[in-house]
């Protein structure tokens, strides 16, 4: 992992995992054409686990209602990170120095979100317990407005 001087105060750690959050938030955006709900980012000194927190659009709500739809919706968040990932991948190592490994998806119809978690490691597990819990993490969308980022566009493992 790349080690940074902080800004702003704040650790190494803190600084990467803020440019981490940007620039896979400005990817998400480019690719889906909306800002993911938020980007978390935990930093340790020796490896970096980033979930992204997508919510579901309008149209892929109303698809996700019936069995049919939600498979589609399903099908079609996996095709898309699949499709997407090596890109993803080298363009954060591009903007950040930050070498990210393993990814995979997780597409919840009942929330109408969708986790993509990706980590330094070789391997991730993603383990979902009871029922959702409020967004955490970097509100990206007030980065990505307040660095002027546009982009359009349309996630398996």
């Amino acid at each position: 992992m790349t080690t940074l001087l902080p800004a702003r105060g704040g650790t190494p750690c803190d600084h990467v995992a803020r440019r981490v959050a940007r620039s896979i938030g400005g990817f998400e955006h480019t690719l889906l054409g909306r800002v993911p709900r938020s980007v978390t980012v935990v930093a340790m000194p020796d490896r970096l686990v980033v979930t992204v927190h997508e919510a579901f659009s309008p149209l892929e709500r109303r698809l996700a209602s019936d069995a049919g739809g939600c498979g589609r919706v399903d099908d079609f968040h996996h095709d898309i990170f699949e499709s997407s990932r090596e890109a993803l991948l080298h363009h954060v190592r591009r903007t950040t120095g930050v070498e990210l490994d393993a990814g995979l998806v997780h597409v919840d119809a009942a929330t109408g979100s969708i986790l993509k978690t990706f980590t330094t490691e070789s391997s991730v597990e993603l383990v979902l317990l009871g029922q959702a819990l409020p967004a955490l993490g970097v509100p990206v969308n007030a980065h990505l407005h307040a660095n002027g980022a546009t982009g359009r566009g349309a996630g398996r493992s």
